[in-house]
């Protein structure tokens, strides 16, 4: 059931109902300490951390109760005012976004693909490799808070 919160959560933040792929990793550490752990590897990847919201009130409405569930917002500003100039349909998904949830005492955190988009932009080249780069970075900010907890590796891909 919190998959599917996650999923949906995501989906209306993304501003997209056909993104249906998303990475997601789990660690055993409190989320307060992982969403530090992660906001630092963002700022260390080089994006700025735009935004967080809070969004336990909200999910509790649902009736879904958590002790912890943020969002952040990140990207690096020269790429999302390039990007948004040149592909102002895009502008929507960025910055990007990273839902971070409390659970058991564990964190979840999940984000859609960035690879989902190379559906939408077939023959352009420039996007892909912006797609890839951000696929990338998100994977290694997952393993950087991975390691901080101690965990192996756990990131996943849902289809």
């Amino acid at each position: 059931m919190l998959r599917k919160l996650i999923a949906a959560a995501l989906l209306l933040l993304a501003g997209s109902a056909s993104a249906d792929t998303m990475l997601m990793t789990r660690v055993m550490m409190k989320a307060e300490i992982a969403f530090e752990y992660l906001v630092t590897s963002i700022e260390e990847h080089g994006y700025s951390v735009a935004h967080v919201q809070t969004c336990d009130t909200g999910m509790g409405d649902f009736g879904y109760k958590s002790d912890f569930y943020r969002v952040v917002f990140f990207g690096k500003g020269e790429e999302v005012r390039s990007i948004s100039k040149t592909h102002p349909e895009f502008a929507a998904y960025m910055p990007m976004k990273i839902a971070v949830v409390a659970e058991r005492g564990e964190t979840v955190m999940s984000v859609v693909n960035p690879l989902t988009f190379n559906q939408y932009y077939p023959d352009d080249e420039k996007m892909k490799v912006q797609f890839g780069r951000w696929y990338n970075d998100i994977q290694s900010m997952f393993r950087d808070v991975q390691k901080a907890a101690g965990d192996k590796v756990a990131v996943a891909s849902l289809d």
